[in-house]
């Protein structure tokens, strides 16, 4: 069976114009038309369905995802981009980490207003406005 364009974009809560764009870079082709809507056979579905779970919490970008699917040369582009975005989020994770302990801190910081008294947050600012003044 074959589903139209906003009937998949029903299904799947995503735009019509989103499902357009994925056409226009190479990440999910229609299956064919019925006059001139798109229409999308359940293999089409699957790989939107791969599409999105990629795509889910930022684990891949369009452009990775989009190299990653491309087939061009089978498991090494792949495997490369794959371990490309696991890099890109490792670093995201180290950023959040850093940015929780700092939170923390705050919330547990025995000021009246941590923001503008906190000592440890205050020589952080410092150094990295002299971090900034420095380079």
């Amino acid at each position: 069976m074959d589903y139209s364009i906003s009937e998949v974009a029903r299904y799947f809560k995503i735009s019509v114009s989103a499902l357009r764009y994925y056409d226009q870079v190479g990440l999910l082709h229609p299956a064919g038309r019925r006059g001139t809507v798109r229409t999308y056979g359940r293999d089409e579905l699957r790989r939107l369905a791969l599409v999105q779970l990629l795509h889910q919490d930022g684990m891949m970008s369009v452009a990775s995802t989009a190299a990653a699917l491309s087939g061009d040369s089978p498991g090494g582009e792949s495997r490369s981009v794959m371990a490309e975005s696991i890099r890109v989020m490792q670093h995201q994770i180290e950023r959040l980490r850093a940015a929780q302990e700092v939170l923390e801190h705050l919330l547990t910081c025995p000021r009246d207003d941590p923001i503008r008294d906190c000592t440890v947050l205050g020589a952080q600012l410092e150094a990295t406005v002299d971090a900034a003044l420095h380079e």
